[in-house]
């Protein structure tokens, strides 16, 4: 019962996730994204490809911290299981 009452996720995994989605992945989207965007002003073009790389990076993280909650959530059954 005990590792039940624990939580999934913990300070250090939501500061990683949160590395990876808004650090790298957002930057990496902001550089694949401007050549997609059909407006010829470069201002525009990065505004644009700003704000889709952070709904993006959103779902990335959303999607990092889902993921990591339910291998934590599958590994502690496995290990509950085995005792």
């Amino acid at each position: 019962m005990e590792t039940e009452n624990r939580k999934l996720i913990g300070v250090t995994g939501a500061l990683v996730d949160v590395a990876i989605a808004f650090c790298v992945f957002l930057v990496f989207m902001f550089v694949i994204i401007p050549p997609h965007v059909p407006i010829y002003n470069p201002t525009w073009k990065m505004i644009f490809s700003g704000y889709c790389s952070v709904v993006m990076g959103g779902f990335t993280w959303l999607a990092l911290c889902l993921f990591r909650v339910t291998l934590v959530d599958q590994l502690r059954r496995r290990k509950s299981e085995s005792k």
